[in-house]
């Protein structure tokens, strides 16, 4: 048997398995490993009037189906980055990136079936 190294990823995307109709059902986080920090990733263009505490930033991502854009916002929900020398910032960015990432390659995916 050929010998190879398992290489553990730097982040991890989350969310409920088992969806049950409510508004839980969409929650999204990206879990950073090297920071033991969890983000949570909302879609805010269903939401008139929100308020998030903590470390956050503003993204966006292109909307294949309609026009325009998707306004997302990335809030520390568990933020361990100073304790393991993580700028918090550069983590938060990163796994917009990671998430952008995978949602591209979810559409594109189930585009295809």
């Amino acid at each position: 048997m050929e010998k190879f190294e398992f290489e553990q990823p730097e982040y991890l995307f989350c969310e409920i398995p088992i969806k049950d109709g409510s508004e839980n059902d969409h929650r999204m986080w990206v879990y950073h490993r090297l920071s033991l920090s969890l983000i949570e990733f909302i879609n805010v263009d269903y939401y008139i009037d929100f308020q998030f505490e903590g470390i956050q930033d503003r993204f966006t991502l292109e909307n294949r189906y309609q026009d325009g854009y998707q306004n997302w916002f990335g809030v520390f929900v568990q933020n361990n980055c100073e304790i393991t020398n993580n700028n918090p910032n550069q983590v938060l960015k990163d796994a917009w990136l990671f998430l952008e990432k995978f949602l591209k390659w979810e559409s594109e995916t189930y585009d295809e079936l």
